[in-house]
Parts: C-alpha cells; structure tokens; sequence
C-alpha cells in the first residue's frame, strides 16, 4: 500500500472510525467510555411491559411495538439509556423443569427476542441496561437457585452463558444487571462474624419490607457465580446489581456498609471474575426527605468510590425538589455516571409521568463536561 492511501485509510478510520477498536461500553476509573469518549447515560427504566413475560417463548412480539416506542421517545428526547428486567421472579422464564433446574429450551428465543431489542436500541443510539433477577417483591418460582448450586449452575449453564454469547456482539448491551434491591429481602437482625454477611446494621432501616428473608451470603454468592458467568465468555461486559439507597452500597454513614466489595463477592462465591464494574444506586424519599446520604444531597467524591455510581432508579415525583431538570442536572454536574427515572410505563407508585422524564433528559442532552450524552452506537 502507498503511503498516500495508507494516510487515507488511517484519516478515515480517525474520522469515521473511533469506536472501531473498542465499540462498546466499558469502564475507565470512575467513568463510562464508549471507544475514546467519556459518556454519561442518561434516560429511563422501562423494567416491563407484563411483569417478567415479555422476552422469550413468543413474548416479545406481543409488547415489540411498545419497547420500540419507549426507545424512540428517550432517543427523540436526548436520552442514551433504557434499564429493562428479563426474568423478574422466574414466573415465565427461564423454562423449569420439575426438580427446579433451568431446561434451556427457552434460551434460543430469549437471545433472539433480545436481540431485536437491542438491535432497534443501536439504531436508535440508546443503550440498554439488562436486570435479570428481582428480590424486592417474593420471587418464589427463582429462589431455589440461592440455596440448591446444581439448579444455580444448570441456569447459568444451558441460559445465562448461552444468552451472553449470543449477545456480546450487541454495542447497545450496556451491563448486566444482576439482581434487584436484595435489600428488600434482607432481615435487619442476621448476626454473621464476617461483616459482609452480617445486617444488624441494618436495624430500622426499612430492609425486608419482602417478608421473606435470605442469608446475605447466598445472595452474594448467586451475584458472585453470575458475574463469574458472565465474564468467562465476555471479558469486556460490564456487570453490577442494583440495591436501594447506600446502606449495602457505601460506607459513609454509621449505618452503611459496603457488602458488594471484590473482597466480599468473592468471599462468598469463590470465583475469580465474579465481581461487579460499577454500583446502580436506587434512591427515593421517605415521608418527603432524602436520607442525609443520597447522591441528591451530595457530589459523586463524597463517597471516595472506586468504581463509578450510575442512579438507577429515582423518580421526580417521589423526590425532594420535583423538578425533573434540576434532579437530572445534579447528579449530571455532580460526576454521577448516570441517571435513569423510574418508569415509562407508569405503572406502579413513585413512577414518573413520560412529561417528566421527558424533560428531565431534555434539560441535559447537550452537556458534555461530565461526559457526552448524544452519542452514536
């Protein structure tokens, strides 16, 4: 090759081609980055259409429209980021058979129905945020797999690998959510000698409101293997799990704890790569009042993290200022990773009006100090 098209191949590849080498979502330090550029994600939970049934086994065709129709109002709107729930409590995927191990047999549908989501999702420029489990409400179809390993391994065997593989090449997959608010599903009073398992610090926090309790160890270990899953056959995804407030998230306050440590994961599970990229924060008010340690009260350094912080879940409606600009921009200006309103399709409390949202993303989409929201998958 000539030197002059070798010049023209390369200023092309600078011009058009900067995601080329790393093209999809990855973590630097404390920040997001999409190839060389630092990103903010900035957008809306729309965990559902049918609770837990809307992708695999025919699902997907039946609420497409509606998922499509979310994406093109955030994109429209200057958004980047949607979360969506997969599995929920396990109700209606994966497939069971009797004994409680996943059968498989729902995976293939599940990677195709995903990936049409996510397909639309890049064309449209909007990353898609993926939860796969829940424990704030009772999931009791799934919670075999935090005490029985060979149900556990079976799922991440003939599902979770599977539906990764079939995924990693998708650019709008932005991370793996593993597990919905485990605090929901945490006693107040467990004594553990190891502080990663014990919650007595937990004691009048509102931790349990699920009515049904799991060791913190188990759960620790379901996040550890998935992780671990997860990584073994994409090393560049990103993974976290989500939980509400910054008392298992932080160690800022005298009740807080930071239970999703490397340290603590580990510990629990025992596998290598089974840790999470960055913390997804969920935080609404109480009687009116933040806790004094919600990122809306404070800037990013306050809690000398690590790894970034994304607000996963909050809702204006359910927030101290009601002004969806100035909760966007806060946790914008403040060096949040990102910020996600809690939930298109309005159903449920404390859920957002599309009204809201909608300008709460719009206040921000021209902002790049903190990193760029309009950006192209």
């Amino acid at each position: 090759m000539s030197t002059i098209k070798m010049k023209v191949v390369l200023a092309f590849l600078v011009i058009f081609g900067v995601h080329s080498i790393d093209a999809f979502l990855s973590v630097r330090n404390t920040s997001f980055y999409y190839g060389n550029d630092k990103v903010f994600l900035s957008g809306a939970n729309l965990a559902w259409i049918y609770f837990g049934s809307d992708f695999g086994s025919g699902g997907y065709a039946k609420v497409r429209s509606a998922y499509e129709s979310a994406i093109d109002d955030i994109s429209s709107h200057g958004g980047n980021a949607m979360r969506v729930w997969l599995h929920a409590d396990g109700r209606y995927s994966p497939k069971w058979d009797q004994d409680g191990f996943a059968t498989g047999e729902d995976t293939q549908s599940l990677i195709e129905d995903l990936g049409l989501m996510l397909d639309y999702a890049a064309s449209k420029n909007v990353f898609i945020v993926l939860t796969l489990w829940t424990l704030e409400g009772t999931p009791k179809p799934m919670m075999h797999l935090y005490y029985q390993e060979d149900r556990l391994q079976a799922y991440l065997d003939r599902v979770l690998k599977p539906l990764v593989a079939g995924l990693k090449d998708k650019k709008a997959l932005a991370a793996w959510d593993l597990v919905n608010e485990p605090m929901g599903s945490l006693s107040q009073t467990h004594k553990d000698p190891n502080p990663c398992y014990d919650t007595t610090h937990l004691k009048d926090t509102g931790a349990g409101w699920a009515n049904e309790t799991i060791e913190y160890e188990k759960i620790l270990k379901l996040i550890n293997w998935h992780a671990d899953a997860i990584k073994s056959v994409d090393p560049k995804a990103l993974v976290t799990s989500a939980d509400n407030g910054e008392f298992t998230t932080t160690t800022v306050c005298e009740k807080c704890r930071d239970h999703y440590t490397d340290e603590c994961l580990i510990g629990a599970g025992g596998r290598a790569k089974g840790t999470i990229d960055f913390y997804a924060l969920h935080s609404y008010t109480w009687e009116g009042r933040y806790q004094p340690t919600s990122p809306f009260k404070h800037n990013f350094d306050f809690y000398n993290s690590k790894k970034p912080y994304l607000m996963e879940e909050f809702s204006t409606t359910n927030s101290e200022s009601h002004s969806p600009s100035w909760n966007y921009h806060h946790i914008y200006e403040g060096g949040f990773g990102g910020i996600l309103s809690w939930q298109y399709n309005q159903w449920g409390k404390w859920v957002d009006s599309k009204e809201s949202m909608f300008e709460g993303m719009a206040s921000i989409r021209n902002l790049t100090s903190n990193g760029k929201i309009d950006i192209k998958l």
